[in-house]
């Protein structure tokens, strides 16, 4: 817990943490596969390369035809992301919470900006984030702290005030490296092993227990 810490600001990953991606993103992968006439990735396929760059990712199913693959699966996501795409249960009452506590709050993700700001959009929380930074061209993917670390500072607080909240081990790791406390959002984590075994400070079971955590 973070009792007699001096946490400030509250970072999410987006992907898995605040936002439910899951569902979409494999409709979207199978989708894809059926109007490229691809072999149909499983779940469980799906689950296992969840954690590479989005366009490695891509490539790994479907082949080196970039500019094929990328306008299938754009123009099926912009069908489907309002209707399918949705926050985790309680996000947006946590969110406020954290707010009313008087932590700054703010969202890293390496979710490309095109995906990004329309998910945000489409929440209705962007009220509640003084800070978001998805993936452009030219911002290294995590576990590289850079882009944490610009967050922080647009949020003006220093990394050891600061509590980063993802699913994954790149979020666990970045977390470290950037100097700031880390808590692994296991509420729809693919690989809690891996990120179990880089050591989070805290392990959130469930979105409530980001609140039990502030509190204590």
């Amino acid at each position: 817990m973070l009792s007699g810490s001096s946490v400030k600001a509250v970072v999410f990953d987006w992907d898995l943490t605040l936002w439910n991606s899951w569902d979409v993103h494999l409709w979207l992968m199978q989708r894809t596969a059926a109007v490229l006439g691809t072999p149909m990735p499983t779940a469980t396929a799906v689950s296992q390369e969840f954690h590479r760059p989005f366009y490695d990712h891509l490539r790994l199913f479907f082949g080196p035809d970039r500019e094929r693959i990328l306008k299938v699966y754009f123009d099926l996501y912009e069908e489907i992301v309002a209707e399918k795409g949705h926050l985790f249960q309680g996000i947006p009452e946590v969110l406020q919470a954290v707010k009313d506590r008087g932590y700054l709050v703010g969202v890293f993700s390496d979710k490309r900006q095109v995906f990004g700001a329309t998910e945000l959009e489409l929440t209705g929380i962007d009220h509640l984030i003084d800070c978001n930074l998805f993936l452009f061209d030219g911002r290294p993917y995590k576990p590289d702290p850079q882009g944490l670390l610009h967050v922080l500072d647009t949020l003006n607080v220093a990394p050891s005030d600061t509590l980063y909240i993802g699913d994954s081990y790149q979020d666990v790791e970045c977390a470290h490296r950037a100097g700031a406390k880390s808590a692994a959002a296991l509420w729809a984590s693919t690989n809690e092993d891996l990120v179990l075994a880089r050591q989070p400070h805290y392990c959130l079971e469930r979105v409530e227990q980001i609140l039990e955590a502030l509190d204590s």
